[in-house]
């Protein structure tokens, strides 16, 4: 998305907003792929392979049948999707072009997120960053290519973006499956994709539900956070897109020490070892505050070359320079919040609280005071930036109280399964 910053200010605009689309789909694929990990991680901490693969397949049946229904709609109404985020003409048309080509991209990416959360939970964590970093870097390249047009290909801009999206999506599907059919590796049948396991449901949807329902009230309240920004203008859209775009990829970092921490936990716990289990937590606790320091300062770091290559208004380019000081605050919330909740506490099972207190925190305190900043008492776009930026910070003290009662030390395998 950065990349069309360089084609125009609609463009990075229109694209960001309709990626909310994929945003809300990877709302419900990743609350399986967490409940999933959660179980699985613990259970081959345990070595009982079986109930691994019967999670895999419950899994693949989600993930299809979410991920399916997401593509039909972008691909035969996007024009009504993306009306709900903006009114302007021209993003629309932008916007549902780029959802009516990237439609499969969301069963493809469903699908390769199963058996990446089967090898993360198997210990091959490494394997795992490995294909996700060179499908990262393909798709850098590929975007390149499609969306400037380079090496003989036409320029297509925002449509570009979302041809390269399917293309490597789809290479990475191929690549995981492929790895699963190799000597060692678990994989599902199609029988324990179609049967339905009364006792594995319970099991998943004991964890899964807490992670979806954390998951959608967080989701929307991003989403609403987008509305909010979306109908004060296109240069405050604009802004707010590129400063999304810095917030995902520096999440990157939180998130990949978050999955792989609390899969070493995940695995400790499941083999009994509650004892060294929470040493590696208070490990990772202390390791969240480092990554919180580092994310927000890279996000100063990565200022000036945003304002060198952006193709923004005066306007949009003020209000970014302000957003980019504030996203320094958030994230270093965000970092530590993302390790402590969703690696340490999930990976015990415990996955009850961020739902709590996001619900308190979004939408209790962030959303009406940034609706009523934005709509009813009309004050500048930074006062309501810095308003739906401050839910991760808001959220510190509350986390470290309740990490500290270490409710997340358990061990949740099963013999019966």
């Amino acid at each position: 998305s950065a990349m069309l910053g360089f084609i125009s200010q609609d463009s990075i605009a229109a694209v960001s907003l309709a990626t909310r689309v994929s945003f809300v789909l990877h709302l419900f694929t990743g609350s399986f792929a967490g409940g999933a990990g959660v179980i699985c991680a613990q259970y081959w901490g345990k070595k009982d392979e079986k109930t691994i693969q019967k999670i895999f397949g419950l899994i693949v049946r989600y993930m299809v049948g979410v991920s399916g229904l997401f593509a039909l709609a972008s691909f035969f109404c996007p024009e009504v999707l993306m009306h709900i985020f903006t009114s302007d003409a021209e993003m629309v048309r932008i916007g549902a072009s780029y959802l009516k080509i990237a439609a499969p991209s969301f069963v493809f990416a469903g699908l390769s997120q199963c058996y990446l959360v089967l090898m993360q939970s198997m210990g091959k964590a490494k394997k795992s960053a490995t294909i996700s970093s060179s499908i990262v870097v393909l798709d850098l390249i590929l975007n390149a290519i499609f969306i400037f047009g380079l090496l003989g290909m036409p320029r297509m801009g925002a449509n570009g973006a979302a041809l390269t999206t399917v293309l490597s999506k789809g290479l990475e599907l191929i690549i995981v499956v492929v790895d699963s059919c190799q000597e060692g590796n678990l994989r599902p049948s199609f029988k324990q994709i179609l049967s339905i396991n009364p006792e594995i449901e319970k099991e998943f949807w004991k964890y899964s539900f807490h992670i979806l329902l954390d998951y959608m009230i967080w989701g929307i309240g991003i989403t609403m956070y987008s509305v909010i920004i979306g109908h004060l203008g296109s240069d405050a859209t604009a802004a707010n897109s590129v400063a999304s775009i810095v917030k995902d990829l520096l999440t990157c970092l939180c998130r990949g020490m978050s999955t792989g921490g609390g899969i070493l936990i995940g695995n400790v716990l499941g083999s009994g070892d509650l004892k060294l289990a929470k040493a590696y937590g208070d490990k990772l606790a202390r390791l969240s505050l480092v990554c919180g320091l580092i994310s927000g300062a890279l996000v100063l770091l990565v200022a000036p070359p945003i304002f060198a290559f952006m193709q923004l208004t005066d306007t949009a380019r003020g209000y970014l320079s302000s957003m980019l000081i504030i996203l320094a605050l958030y994230m270093f919330g965000k970092s530590i919040c993302v390790i402590v909740v969703s690696g340490i506490f999930n990976a015990g099972g415990d996955t009850k609280f961020d739902a709590y207190s996001v619900a308190v925190t979004m939408w209790g305190i962030i959303i009406p005071l940034a609706a009523l900043s934005a709509f009813v008492w009309k004050l500048p776009v930074l006062v309501v930036y810095f308003i739906i930026s401050m839910d991760e910070v808001i959220k510190l003290p509350w986390v470290y109280h309740h990490y500290k009662r270490y409710i997340w030390v358990k061990d949740i395998t099963r013999d019966d399964l």
